[in-house]
């Protein structure tokens, strides 16, 4: 008898902790869409400058920012992951041209380096930049 209460109380004990541990993972952040909202323009990072999209990582609050440079009704992004971790994800401007910088707020880890590239749509899908490398 005092067998089963264990097994059933050491059962329940590590099921609580799989609960747990698994919606605090960092896997479970991984590949995380975030829409990018409207914001005036307030960062000290250094944009690369394409002709559909502009876009920068500001280390200091872990804000991606970005542009859409072209009124075509296509919606521009910046796709990044982490170099020092698990955690990937994009940051999605929906809002147009008319809307100018808007930025994704993340929260990194101090110190990682975060891969990112921007990406614009078209009627042929999706194009991308180039990668670049910033430290957080």
């Amino acid at each position: 008898m005092m067998r089963k209460r264990l097994a059933a109380l050491v059962g329940a004990l590590l099921f609580s902790m799989t609960v747990v541990l698994g919606i605090a993972s960092p896997a479970m952040a991984a590949d995380e869409p975030n829409q990018a909202v409207d914001a005036d323009w307030s960062s000290n990072c250094t944009p690369k400058y394409l002709p559909m999209v502009d876009g920068c990582i500001q280390a200091n609050g872990d804000d991606l920012w970005i542009k859409d440079n072209v009124a075509n009704g296509y919606s521009v992004k910046m796709e990044w992951y982490d170099l020092d971790g698990t955690r990937t994800g994009e940051c999605v401007n929906t809002l147009g041209q008319a809307k100018a910088w808007t930025y994704c707020n993340k929260d990194f880890t101090e110190g990682h380096d975060i891969r990112w590239q921007l990406c614009w749509n078209s009627a042929n899908g999706w194009d991308c930049s180039d990668w670049w490398t910033t430290r957080v």
